[in-house]
């Protein structure tokens, strides 16, 4: 009687409200989330370890680990996050140095560190980790093989790439997110291209926003 019941609510609900349609879950597009699984295709063969720099809630994060838990991963996978929205420091930076309003910037001050890794503690290869990332040592969790760089600003951005660059494999990987400009999080694109200009790494663009850079 139960099961008849709320099946006959679920078919309410579909038909009669919204909520029974389908959405879509991620802030980054289709093809950044398909070029996520082919980079661990990629790269799985290699030696070291996966990081995703710039959790937010952990979408993304759930999306990699499913795909993670079918190949049997073995290594581990390091979530860099601040878990309590943007550093101070780099918002100044923004609103000093690149014309950027507080109001724009606003966002990610409701996640939790310790709720983020309750939801993640079944998944035994995810290692989370507290830190500002313009601070992080990466010799701790290298060698790298494929990273997943999504924290908007331009400072932690630069400082992380060139960080990063000591410490991936060869034949290793970066995705950087927000690779979009004039928009409020352009300071990954400003970021992005004088990390590209500077050094000899291929890389590219797909999508709308999404830089690829191989090591």
């Amino acid at each position: 009687m139960k099961k008849i019941i709320l099946e006959n609510i679920k078919k309410f609900i579909f038909n009669y409200t919204r909520f029974g349609a389908p959405g879509y879950s991620y802030n980054l597009e289709p093809i950044q989330l398909s070029e996520i699984i082919l980079s661990i295709e990629k790269t799985k063969e290699l030696s070291g370890s996966i990081c995703e720099i710039g959790v937010a809630r952990g979408m993304t994060t759930r999306f990699i680990c499913e795909h993670l838990k079918l190949l049997n991963y073995k290594e581990k996978f390091f979530c860099i996050d601040t878990f309590s929205s943007f550093e101070k420091e780099d918002i100044d930076f923004e609103i000093q140095n690149r014309q950027k309003s507080m109001e724009e910037l606003r966002g990610f001050n409701y996640n939790n560190f310790e709720r983020w890794k309750k939801n993640f503690e079944n998944f035994n290869f995810v290692k989370p980790i507290k830190a500002d990332i313009k601070k992080f040592d990466f010799k701790l969790i290298s060698p790298l093989k494929l990273v997943i760089l999504d924290v908007d600003l331009y400072k932690p951005t630069i400082i992380a790439l060139n960080n990063l660059k000591k410490n991936m494999v060869s034949g290793g990987i970066i995705i950087v997110d927000d690779i979009k400009n004039n928009h409020a999080w352009d300071g990954a694109y400003q970021a992005f291209n004088e990390f590209v200009n500077s050094n000899s790494y291929n890389y590219r663009i797909i999508g709308t926003k999404c830089g690829i850079i191989n090591f």
